[in-house]
Formats: C-alpha cells, structure tokens, sequence
C-alpha cells in the first residue's frame, strides 16, 4: 500500500526517494488538482461519492448497513474515511485489489494508521522503520488533496486510482482495475510498431496517393520504380516520376481511382544502375461509403522474376519430354498395380488349391483301395458262396462275420460320399484356375474385343472374395447387361480394385453389392461396386483419384489403385462416380461406352 500525494485512505506508495517506490503516471490532470467533481468523475464515481456523503451523514435515506452492502457489491474498491480520518468503509473489492488480507478487517475496521503500518512492514515502502512510515503517511493524508493516477502494481495489474474530498470532512478513495485496457493500449501500440517494421521491410516500395495523386505515405524502401522515395510524402505524382515517366503511368492510377485495380511493367534503371523490370500495382482506397479516396501502390523489381520465365519458356521443350516419360511411366506403374493384386491373391488361390487337391488325393487313393479290396470281395464272394454253401454251414457263418468285420454295408455307403467329395474338391479347382485365368488372360498384349462385363466381374470377385468370404456377404444383382468393346484384362483390375478396396472398409462383418445395368439411352453400360463399410470423409472424395493418395496405414496401400484404375476407365471414354457416406457405405459405378470411342 502506499500513498501519493495525501492518498485518502493510504494505498498508494509514496512516490519518495525509496528504490521501491511506484511505478505510476505522471500524468496528473488538472481536474485532478481541483477536485474530482468535474469532468473527471465518472457517473460511477459520483454515485460513489453520493452514498460515501450518505454514510457520514446523519439520517440519510440508507442506513449504514444497507450503504455497506452496496459498497461491497460495486465493481470498484472503495475507501471511506470520516473526518476523524476513521476508516468508515473498505469494501471487498479494495482489499482484493490491493491484496489486504481478510485476518485484518476480521474483528474490527482497522485504524488508517494500521493499513499504512501493515504495507511498511512486508516492505510496500522500501527499508526503514515500519512505525515512522506509517506516521509519515497519515500525517500526509491529512492534507486531503484531490488526487488521480495509474498505478502499476508488482502482479501486473493496472489501477486507476481517484481520491476526492467531501464535504463536512473525510474523504473517498476509488480504486478502478483498468488492467484490460491498458493491455489493449499497449498492445495496440505494439502492433503499430510491428506494422511499420513490417511495412518497411515487404520486398518493395509502398504508398498510397490521395484523389490529388499526391503522395501521402511512403515505406522507407529504396526507390524502385521512378518516385516516391522516403521522407518525399506531399509531392505530386509527377513531381516524383518526372515528365518523362509521368505519361506513361498516369492512366494506371487514374483508372485505380475510378474503381480499377490495375498493374504494369517497364523497363527501369535499377539503383545499381543496371537494367531491370519494375512491376507496379495500383488499387482503389474506398472510404466506409465505398467512395474511392486514394490509391494504394506497390512497386516490384521483378528483374529476376522475368528471367525466371524466360527459362522456363526455353525449357519447355523438356517439359513435353517429360510429359511423354509420365505416360510411358503411368503405363509401368499400371503393370505393376497389377503384378502387385495378382501376388495378393496369390496366398488365397494357393490355400483354395491345396485343400481340394489334398483330399480328392487321399480319397481316390482310398477310394481305390475299397474298390479293389472290399467291393471285389463282396460282389464274388459273397455270390459264390451263398451258392454252394448251405445255409447255417460253418463256412457261409465264417463269411458273413468277416463281411461283417469289414464292414462291408458302411464301405458300399461310404464310396458315393467320397467320390462326390472328390468331383467337388476337382470342380472347385476347375473354378479357380478358371477365374484366375479369366481375370489375367492376355496381359499386356490385351486387344479391343467383344466382351460381357458381367462375366468379368464375377470371374474377378471370385478371386478377390477369397480370403474375405468368411465375413463378407456378396450380393449380386445383374442387368443382363449387352457385352461391350473394351480391354477385358484392364477392366478386370478396376473390378478388382473396387472389390478389395470394398473389402477393405468393412471392418467386421458387412455386405459388398455388385450391380450391373444399362444407361437410359442405352449408350452405355455401367458396373458398380458398393459396399456397407465404414465410408469417405467428404474431404477425401476430391482427392481419391490423386496418384499416391491413400487413407490406408503405411505400409498397406500404395495410393495407385484408384489412380490407375480412372486412367483404364478414361482410356475407355466413361467415368467414375462415387458416393460415399461415413459410418454407412461407399459406392463406385463404372460408366463404360458400348462403342470404343474414336481416338482424338
């Protein structure tokens, strides 16, 4: 706490020669040497001073407790002190603002001078002794001047602070946190010194002209297109540029004062005194009724900018060479997309083969073995010896308990399961090699034919589902679609694409559709792939044909599927819509020409 000229209730260091005096404004207004009653009493701080009278009158029209219960409610602290200099009134705000303890105002109001001893003796006054400081400032409040500063306290905070006088004696003390607005003050006048760094500092000359074209700021940068140079602000346009430039840029700005934005090159002299390119750019300054006051400009030297051109323009040459490379490059990655899903669905084929061919194996060789064995057996022996054995001989007796040991009835049932397990084990295996051959036929030397895309499609899922088809459910719902004259091999890689990236965003258990159909005019057919995944954020979908764009984890896509399979279906002359819902599904529908369209 410290005092400032007569401070009325002592919360003011004394701004004497202690090093730990205040830091506070110096500006102290004149109303503040008069009195508080002017000018600078704010509606607020009248009020204050109204119920501040009320309470040290007699027979007001609020009694003490209810003046006390509105001092403790109002946005500001407050001090009152009678003219007995009796502290009257320190309401809640003023002790957190000036961090007094609750423990001091617990039993009783304290004394001014007991305010003033607290602050001397945790050191608010710097060294000495805490008693003589305490006296000193009492003895100085005494003088009840009207007073007014900004105090900066040691947390950072910022208070206004108001003493007034009141009639009959005593007086008030308004304690205002203003911390907020002189942050904002101090900040905006940071930004201001930031802008002007920043100004002076952009790569290029700026200022702005007045309707008159005359000059009424300019950054301090070097001259760059023939005007303007700093400290040169109220000269007209052609005073800046000359007679000789003048003609040749008037029209600029005159059309950027009619509302135009407008920029030009020239040839310039470079303050090194070589050849250069000036680029200027003039705008409209509108006021807030959009009526045109001035011209901003900003001036370039894009010498290095147009040399910059100049060689790219003799490199494009390379740049057509290039663009026959990325062909030629599309067409190997195209490939080895494809290399890359037939390894893929190598393991799945591998296991489907395997198992069939395991057991057709060991039941023909058993099969073979009951055949020549037990069915031989059973079929002569069995006739021969019913006919020339009695019946209940001991013979015919014997027979029948080793048909019986051999179980004869079980091996004449068992035969059928096994062959019709062999035949399917074969048939399955005939239907993959198929399938595999179906998908990959041609390759690379693949030819425009007639083919049905359907059949394509379902050759193709069957290779793809195999080692989802445990969780996957495939419904098909077909068109009866016309065949078409296409490229089957590549199109089977878009279905495979389509189908395991389908796979894919089903997590758990889902369900792939795969639809076929005819367009309205019957100009085109169309394939499409759906499925009940997890869906495409909508800040994807723009993005799910770029090369090398993938939402997979690394190490599980290349981002080239979908990339190389709209370059198949381009090649084609159709397209490739998606829609796609996150958390329901996504779909993608293949639009393929019936006719091959005719190169441009």
């Amino acid at each position: 706490m410290s005092v400032s000229r007569a401070s009325a209730c002592g919360v003011k260091r004394a701004c004497s020669s202690s090093p730990r005096g205040c830091r506070h404004s110096e500006r102290r207004h004149a109303a503040c040497r008069q009195g508080l009653r002017g000018e600078g009493m704010t509606d607020l701080t009248n009020a204050v001073a109204q119920l501040s009278g009320q309470a040290l009158a007699e027979g007001g029209s609020l009694s003490a407790v209810e003046i006390s219960v509105l001092m403790d409610n109002l946005p500001v602290g407050v001090a009152l002190v009678d003219a007995a200099f009796t502290v009257r009134i320190f309401n809640r705000k003023a002790r957190q603002l000036l961090d007094f303890p609750d423990s001091l105002f617990a039993s009783r109001m304290p004394t001014l001078r007991e305010l003033f001893l607290f602050n001397a003796q945790r050191g608010e006054y710097g060294d000495g002794d805490p008693e003589a400081h305490a006296d000193a400032l009492v003895e100085r409040s005494r003088k009840r001047e009207p007073h007014q500063f900004e105090r900066d306290r040691p947390d950072g905070s910022v208070l206004d602070i108001r003493g007034e006088p009141l009639p009959g004696g005593g007086f008030v003390t308004i304690w205002t946190d203003i911390t907020a607005r002189k942050r904002a003050e101090r900040e905006a006048e940071a930004r201001a010194s930031q802008l002007d760094l920043v100004m002076n500092n952009v790569p290029g000359k700026l200022s702005f002209f007045d309707a008159e074209l005359r000059c009424v700021y300019s950054n301090k940068r070097d001259l760059v297109f023939g005007g303007v140079q700093a400290g040169e602000r109220g000269k007209t346009l052609l005073e800046l540029v000359g007679e000789a430039v003048y003609p040749e840029i008037e029209g600029y700005f005159r059309r950027a004062l009619n509302g135009e934005s407008t920029a030009y090159q020239r040839p310039f002299t470079r303050p090194d005194g070589s050849a250069g390119y000036l680029q200027v750019c003039a705008s409209p300054h509108r006021a807030a009724s959009d009526d045109v006051i001035g011209v901003f400009t900003i001036g370039q030297d894009v010498t290095d900018l147009m040399q910059v051109e100049a060689a790219l323009k003799e490199r494009n040459a390379e740049l057509e060479a290039a663009n026959q490379a990325l062909a030629t490059t599309h067409q190997q990655l195209l490939q080895t997309e494809k290399l890359a899903s037939i390894g893929q669905l190598a393991a799945g084929v591998a296991h489907e083969i395997n198992n069939p061919v395991g057991f057709v194996s060991a039941n023909l060789s058993t099969l073979g073995g009951y055949v020549g064995k037990l069915l031989a057996l059973a079929e002569v022996c069995e006739c021969s010896l019913r006919e020339v054995l009695p019946v209940g001989s001991a013979a015919l007796s014997a027979f029948e308990a080793a048909c019986a040991d051999a179980d004869l009835d079980f091996v004449r049932d068992d035969i059928v399961a096994l062959l019709d397990e062999s035949r399917d084990g074969l048939d399955r295996v005939r239907r993959i090699v198929q399938d595999l051959r179906d998908f990959s036929r041609a390759g690379g030397d693949d030819q425009w034919q007639m083919a049905s895309l359907e059949a394509g499609l379902n050759a193709t899922a069957n290779i793809a589902l195999t080692d989802m088809k445990h969780r996957v459910t495939v419904s098909r719902e077909y068109g009866d679609i016309p065949e078409v004259e296409c490229l089957p091999s590549q199109l089977n890689q878009v279905f495979l694409n389509l189908i395991v990236n389908a796979g894919h965003a089903i997590t758990d258990t889902g369900t792939i559709s795969l639809r076929t159909g005819v367009s309205e005019d019957a100009a085109e057919v169309w394939v499409e792939v759906a499925d009940s995944g997890c869906g495409i954020p909508v800040e994807h979908l723009s993005r799910l044909f770029d090369p090398f764009f993938t939402t997979k984890p690394v190490g599980q896509g290349t981002g080239l599927g979908l990339a190389l399979s709209y370059g198949i279906v381009e090649k084609h002359g159709g397209r490739i819509d998606v829609r796609s819902t996150v958390g329901e599904g996504t779909s993608f529908r293949v639009s393929i020409p019936r006719e091959r369209p005719t190169p441009d």
